[in-house]
């Protein structure tokens, strides 16, 4: 898989997973108890999850998944792209990353020998350091994973390194429209701070970024009120708290993030067009979604199941029938605020004016003529499929709970949701779709070659 592909592929879970929303510090507030109380509904899944509070009072949240003898740990940090500050794009991935130097060889050797894998992922709302190891392997691989986190090596010599690291990933962002689509709708609901920051910053925010500037974001993220975790294991759960009590013993106090909510508006101008030399062109269309509960969120998941990509979709027939587009695609991220939809394809030079007039009026067909019965129930089986597959897997699963928690949900939201689409009725997303694709409120991308044709290219 390219680079570019696995990028898209991750944006793809986090529309699947669905980002839901709502503060962080609800969340921690909610996982009070002195230990794991194991509902007999699992839900979507075999064993529910549940919620209880550690030694040092950081919340947990465990599932048992016997199917492999395996342990994946989220160290879940309120913030991600959310906390980023104007001018100082970058700065979350950047500081995150620093958590995971590892200090000598003899960690390295430790890490391998016990087939350990550390990763991390910064999202708009959050960043997750996993931990996935062999379960007999658990209490060696926290206990390194502890030492290198809660005692972070961050050098001048490292900043510079992660630097380097971010500016080729920024360079790659940029070369694949897809991505360079979707930051600039980003930008463009949330102008150049938090969500609007792109992930692995610029060459002129990086220069900014010293030492000091991660040290203090770490400092002002990485405590008590701000983090916790969220487990994947075939181990029972009272192993899995004293083997996190033993190596994450304590986090730094400090206030919780209390981060101001940020709300997508449109700019003045909303046409935004990159220009760039490339033989294929990158259409989008961008609309801001409401987010007061669960009904929202499951309609606007139906609506990207049912403009997504795939047979039956209403933008597959622009790719197979009409062959105005390489690729077609539809793709859903909630933040604490709203979810933003984005419905792109990509096209030929030549084809371009023909692909923008379709996409558009594949959109108002939508919003005019809504959905038959038929198409309706297709589009809640996928939905739920989707959200299924999408889980199946320890990590994913994790992700997903994480983030769940991360935004004020806790586990019991999964089954919640899922109900949820079931309840929707097709008046109801006919009415839904109605007021979101309002073309008054849509953001025009284009990303591509320039166009003697002028703005109705667009």
């Amino acid at each position: 898989m390219s680079p570019a592909a696995a990028r898209r592929r991750g944006r793809r879970f986090r529309a699947a997973a669905i980002l839901l929303p709502a503060a962080l510090a609800c969340a921690l507030q909610a996982a009070g108890g002195s230990g794991p109380a194991l509902p007999d509904d699992g839900g979507p899944w075999k064993n529910a999850p549940a919620r209880f509070l550690l030694a040092s009072g950081v919340p947990c949240i465990y599932q048992k998944d016997a199917s492999s003898p395996t342990t994946v740990v989220g160290l879940v940090i309120g913030g991600g792209k959310a906390a980023v500050p104007a001018g100082l794009d970058g700065l979350a991935t950047m500081s995150t990353r620093l958590l995971l130097e590892i200090p000598d060889e003899g960690k390295v050797q430790d890490l391998m020998a016990q087939a350990t894998r550390l990763s991390f992922v910064c999202l708009e709302d959050c960043s997750i350091i996993v931990v996935e190891c062999l379960s007999e392997n658990l209490e060696a691989a926290l206990r390194v994973t502890a030492k290198i986190v809660l005692d972070p090596l961050i050098t001048g010599l490292r900043v510079g390194r992660a630097k380097e690291l971010l500016e080729v990933n920024a360079r790659a962002e940029e070369d694949d429209a897809v991505t360079a689509g979707r930051n600039a709708v980003f930008r463009g609901f949330f102008r150049d701070r938090g969500y609007g920051t792109p992930l692995y910053g610029t060459k002129a925010s990086l220069a900014l970024i010293d030492r000091k500037t991660v040290l203090s974001f770490v400092r002002r993220y990485l405590v008590k009120p701000n983090v916790f975790f969220c487990v994947q294991s075939d181990l029972d759960p009272e192993a899995v708290r004293r083997l996190l009590d033993g190596s994450f013993g304590s986090f730094p106090d400090g206030p919780a993030s209390g981060l101001a909510v940020q709300d997508p508006a449109l700019p003045e101008d909303r046409d935004i067009v990159l220009v760039k030399d490339a033989r294929e062109t990158y259409v989008g269309r961008a609309y801001a979604l409401p987010r007061s509960g669960l009904d929202d969120m499951a309609r606007g998941i139906l609506l990207e199941t049912l403009l997504g990509p795939g047979p039956g979709s209403r933008l597959w027939p622009l790719r197979l029938d009409e062959r105005l587009a390489y690729s077609v695609d539809a793709e859903l991220t909630w933040t604490r605020s709203a979810g933003i939809l984005i419905a792109r394809l990509e096209t030929g030079r030549d084809k371009r004016a023909r692909a923008v007039e379709a996409l558009d009026l594949t959109l108002a067909g939508l919003r005019e003529n809504g959905i038959a019965g038929e198409e309706m129930e297709a589009a809640r089986m996928m939905a739920r499929a989707r959200f299924l597959r999408d889980t199946e897997a320890k990590s994913p699963r994790l992700r997903l709970l994480g983030i769940f928690a991360a935004l004020g949900l806790g586990p019991e939201a999964a089954p919640g949701l899922l109900a949820a689409i079931q309840a929707v009725t097709r008046e109801d997303l006919n009415a839904y779709a109605r007021a979101v694709l309002d073309p008054a409120r849509a953001l025009r991308v284009t990303v591509g070659p320039a166009s003697p044709a002028g703005p109705d290219a667009r």
